[in-house]
C-alpha cells in the first residue's frame, strides 16, 4: 500500500498558502475542499482572515478527510 495515499503534505509547504489564496488554477474533484478554498480566499482578499489561519483551518479539514482529498493533492502537491 502506498503510504502517500493516507497522508497529507507538510503544512509548511508553500502550496498550502497558494491553495487558500486560490493562486493557481485547479479544478477540484472534492467539492467541500473547493468550497472551503473559495471561502477562505475571499476572506483573505477582504482582510478578514490571515493566510496562516486559513491554512490551519483547511489543513484540519483535510486531516479529517485525508482519503477524500488525495486526488486533488496529487495534482496540487505532486508528491510529499
Amino acid at each position: 500500500m502506498n503510504k502517500q495515499s493516507n497522508t497529507l503534505p507538510p503544512k509548511e509547504r508553500e502550496e498550502w498558502g497558494k491553495l487558500v489564496q486560490n493562486e493557481f488554477p485547479h479544478y477540484f474533484q472534492n467539492y467541500v475542499l473547493q468550497m472551503k478554498v473559495s471561502y477562505f480566499s475571499k476572506k483573505i482578499k477582504n482582510n478578514e482572515l490571515d493566510v496562516q489561519t486559513a491554512v490551519d483551518e483547511v489543513y484540519a479539514l483535510c486531516e479529517k478527510y485525508s482519503k477524500a482529498v488525495q486526488a486533488d493533492f496529487k495534482v496540487i502537491f505532486k508528491e510529499w
